[in-house]
């Protein structure tokens, strides 16, 4: 930093929050006043850093809003009491007016990482306030003109909740891993009911479910005699069925008020004809998201073959709007390639059985890329995002590899997935044209409806509690905090309860799977707005049936890869079938009636 250039900070007291105004400011341009008010000017090491008086001017208010803003919670305890705290620290920045939209955001976001790296992050107060000083001088923030940090401590009734639970509480702010208090015959019953909902339509014997039972820490322990009796306590209520041959597979509850005829069949090409070929395919990964799929169509029929030593499959058919429609659900247990290479199988096959489909819609849940500074980017959960092409005209990259150059630069080997045929998005563009005109948002709708008809199932596909919405970041060495959402830039709340519906691109790639900071990264590079659990063989699936019209609809229930927040899965794979069945009962024209909701 240049010797005529000071950083100077000045603190204020407002009520419960205090204001930390860190600022840089030329020697030449002060005059007597603003001397006056120097309380210590630091030498050696430290020179150039001025600490200022405590005042109450209202500096913020003359130079108007800040261009960005990033906030976290801070878990403290006190050195004399002991008692635990949380603090809300907010930063806001200012920059000199050649900085630009994108520059002012990178800038930002990178003197808040270096800020947080656990390293050297400040054990105290004065230390955390030194650092930002010490970060101003640094030439790389040259275009930051001011930050003002806020830091708040938070009352008892203002502490965010504690991860996966309910209960507020500032002993478990820290993320540890807590340990599942319920009795052991509760998890083993929900986890098994997980395994089978994983696995449908497969069926799976008692040795299929003690195996991968073992194979979990929480539940390594049941024995034979407690599988049994939670496995009789599934089927007495209705959501397990045990086949003649001693499996078991989930037992699809039918809608409140409706009744979907099911047929098992030995062959799956018995089930077309000429008077029911569907014209559009719907492929979902999870139980949820084909429950809720389902729960869009009407005169609807699932027809069943189940396969001892194999996959089975169940498709069901029935109407969106004039549309024929079949979905399907990719009968997987976990995420592994070998999974994921079964779901291409069963793509390939479903397009093979059904060969009059034009459309293909994936449709589920998924994780939103975070925009920790920009509230229009930023996904919340229970959002919606549709595959929009980008400038490449490409909805999804797949990253099968990352390798290092000799100047330690990072590259990954992408695979990326475009549909020739454009007249999905052209639906699309047609529904944001008819948003921007008037109000248009059936999917609203079409979710009460779907709320009502699914609330006879075991799953809650109610919208969950706003504060579960849990925002984190990865410092590095495993140390997560967590950040507040960015707030809207005029101050506005208009989420009302309702997803808000994204577009762009989707990503994902096993070699960043557990990596935040190489998925974030990745993101950045192919401006990226979520995250899945690898469809890469489901897509190969797709183009080597030659179906040139495809795709993605995910709401987000999480912020990682969709798989991680099971509370918001429900909800969100309601909202995106919600838009799903707007898509496609806009396909003959940019107008839903009344009467047509």
């Amino acid at each position: 930093m240049a010797d005529e250039e000071e950083i100077i900070m000045t603190p204020t007291k407002k009520g419960k929050t205090t204001h930390i105004r860190i600022e840089r400011k030329k020697k030449l341009d002060m005059n007597g006043a603003e001397v006056e008010k120097r309380h210590y000017v630091a030498g050696g090491e430290h020179k150039g850093l001025v600490v200022n008086k405590s005042s109450q001017g209202d500096d913020e208010e003359n130079l108007g809003k800040p261009q960005v803003q990033l906030a976290f919670n801070c878990f403290m305890v006190d050195v004399k009491t002991k008692k635990n705290a949380v603090e809300s620290r907010k930063l806001k920045f200012w920059f000199v007016d050649e900085a630009g939209y994108l520059d002012q955001m990178a800038t930002a976001f990178e003197f808040f990482k270096v800020l947080l790296k656990p390293e050297n992050f400040p054990k105290d107060y004065v230390g955390f306030i030194k650092k930002c000083m010490k970060q101003m001088q640094n030439s790389r923030y040259n275009l930051i003109r001011k930050l003002n940090m806020e830091i708040q401590v938070l009352g008892d009734d203002e502490v965010p909740m504690t991860p996966g639970g309910t209960k507020k509480s500032t002993e478990m702010f820290a993320f540890g891993k807590v340990k599942d208090p319920r009795p052991i015959h509760e998890i083993v019953r929900e986890k098994l009911l997980s395994i089978l909902e994983s696995a449908y339509p497969n069926i799976l014997t008692v040795e299929d479910l003690l195996r991968i039972l073992k194979s979990d820490e929480a539940t390594a322990e049941a024995d034979d005699s407690l599988v049994h009796a939670q496995l009789q306590e599934l089927q007495d209520r209705e959501l397990v069925k045990r086949l003649e041959n001693g499996s078991f597979v989930r037992h699809v509850r039918d809608e409140k008020g409706g009744h979907t005829e099911v047929q098992v069949v030995k062959q799956m090409n018995q089930v077309v004809t000429k008077n029911n070929q569907p014209t559009i395919a719907i492929i979902t990964a999870n139980y949820c998201e084909k429950v809720a799929v389902d729960a869009m169509m009407e005169n609807k029929t699932t027809y069943v073959k189940y396969k001892t030593g194999g996959e089975s499959n169940a498709y069901t058919i029935g109407f969106i709007g004039s549309h024929r429609c079949v979905s399907t659900k990719l009968p997987m247990i976990g995420h592994d390639r070998s999974a994921m290479i079964a779901a291409g199988n069963t793509t390939t096959r479903l397009l093979g059985v059904f060969q009059a489909v034009e459309h293909v819609f994936v449709v589920g849940v998924g994780g939103g890329v975070p925009h920790f500074t920009d509230y229009h980017k930023h996904p919340r959960l229970g959002d919606v995002l549709i595959s929009q092409c980008d400038s490449q005209g490409n909805i999804y990259y797949y990253c099968n590899g990352l390798y290092q150059e000799k100047d330690q630069s990072l590259h990954y080997k992408t695979k990326s997935f475009k549909p020739k045929d454009k007249s999905l998005q052209e639906v699309v563009r047609r529904i944001q044209e008819t948003r921007e005109r008037r109000a248009f948002s059936p999917w609203e709708k079409y979710i009460t409806q779907g709320l009502e008809a699914l609330s006879v199932q075991e799953a809650d596909y109610n919208r969950p509690a706003a504060a579960t919405d849990r925002l984190t970041l990865t410092i590095g060495e495993g140390n997560v905090i967590e950040m507040q959402h960015p707030q809207h830039p005029e101050g506005l709340d208009e989420r009302q309860g309702w997803p808000k519906i994204l577009y762009g691109a989707i990503g994902a790639g096993a070699k960043f799977a557990h990596d935040d900071d190489l998925r974030m990264d990745y993101a950045a590079r192919n401006n990226l707005q979520c995250f899945d659990c690898q469809f890469d063989q489901v897509l190969e699936g797709i183009v080597g049936s030659v179906k040139e019209s495809f795709m993605f609809i995910r709401g987000i229930s999480d912020y990682s890869d969709g798989m991680q927040k099971k509370e918001w899965q429900p909800y969100s794979a309601l909202a995106a079938a919600a838009v799903m069945k707007t898509i496609i009962k806009s396909f003959d024209g940019p107008y839903i009636s009344e009467d047509e909701l």
